[in-house]
């Protein structure tokens, strides 16, 4: 579900030493960093072997650029999904609700789609989707219930299974990581009162440990649904995350700019202004992850009318020639 959970997902990540998950490494809070990804093509995709030493090649499988999402972490005020604290979302039907701890992250629902059909899952009991620390061969499994909303609401019950699996070298379009963990997560939902509907998840994440951003750098989403009126239906996406994989870890450190963002709050403008010359456009998104404003940057600076925004926070995203970001931060606009 990255629409499937954390890729669950869609969402969220890791980094650490020593192939290691950690709550800090790997767990969303408020205010992370803004990420974003790409669907890739899944025909002949296969997740590879389990076990130490293993090496997966994706290199074949390109991005397609029309396919971006960009995903906000923000706290959590929607109390369907108590006690959740934080939600990731890229958009108002792609929104996760998440809790951690400094053992575990709990998953509490959101929006799940497999092959057009639409779907809300809100966790009574929740999916543990990590155990902290976690690392190669660390596993949990969590009985899970709570309902399901699509044409009508029922009852599931399910269980949820996570395990580090296998870990080693990971070829991608633009670069090789030699340092990678992939953590398997498979979930099924059953509710006999929607049509005896079932829900399989599998999701596939393959994470950087040599860096520190949260986001699996590549990840395979497998679902299917099935119930006595709608038969059987099974999707598998891709997605790999933008910056990370096109470009390389060490050149997106090394090109972050400094910044500044006036007047803040705004009412009818905004400036951007730096010295670096790299920074060529600068993108403003919404809470939900929505594009509401993109400038053309020209010698370090641009100006953004924000006349039509309604008052709130804001998120900004200043990307190089290439389309990768240089700096992220936020704004607010206040009328």
């Amino acid at each position: 579900m990255k629409k499937i959970i954390l890729s669950i997902f869609t969402f969220i990540g890791l980094v650490t030493t020593a192939q290691t998950i950690t709550e800090g490494s790997h767990a969303p809070m408020n205010q992370d960093p803004l990420f974003s990804t790409y669907q890739c093509d899944s025909t002949g995709i296969t997740p590879g072997g389990n076990g130490a030493g293993q090496t997966w090649n994706f290199s074949a499988h390109t991005p397609h650029l029309s396919t971006l999402k960009t995903f906000t972490t923000l706290t959590s005020v929607n109390a369907t999904y108590n006690p959740a604290d934080v939600y990731v979302s890229s958009g108002s039907t792609n929104t996760n609700y998440y809790r951690s701890a400094t053992t575990k992250l709990n998953y509490y629902g959101g929006d799940l789609t497999i092959s057009g059909i639409n779907l809300t899952v809100k966790y009574a009991n929740p999916a543990i989707v990590a155990l902290y620390p976690m690392s190669l061969n660390s596993a949990t499994t969590s009985i899970t219930s709570g309902t399901v909303v699509s044409a009508i609401t029922g009852a599931f019950s399910g269980t949820c299974d996570v395990i580090a699996d296998a870990s080693g070298t990971l070829t991608l379009p633009a670069k090789t990581f030699n340092n990678t963990l992939r953590v398997v997560t498979s979930q099924t939902l059953s509710a006999p009162s929607i049509f005896n509907t079932l829900v399989y998840l599998k999701v596939y994440d393959y994470y950087c440990t040599d860096d520190t951003v949260k986001s699996p750098i590549f990840s395979i989403n497998t679902s299917t649904i099935s119930s006595s009126i709608g038969g059987t239906s099974t999707q598998t996406i891709t997605t790999l995350l933008k910056d990370y994989n096109i470009v390389g870890v060490n050149e997106v450190q090394n090109s972050k700019i400094e910044l500044s963002v006036f007047p803040n709050p705004a009412s009818s403008f905004v400036n951007f202004s730096t010295t670096s010359l790299e920074a060529t456009k600068v993108i403003a998104f919404d809470m939900t992850g929505k594009v509401v404003a993109t400038e053309i940057m020209e010698m370090g600076k641009a100006k953004m009318n924000t006349s039509n925004l309604a008052s709130g926070v804001y998120m900004y995203q200043v990307t190089d020639k290439n389309n990768q970001t240089l700096t992220t931060g936020k704004f607010n606009v206040s009328k």
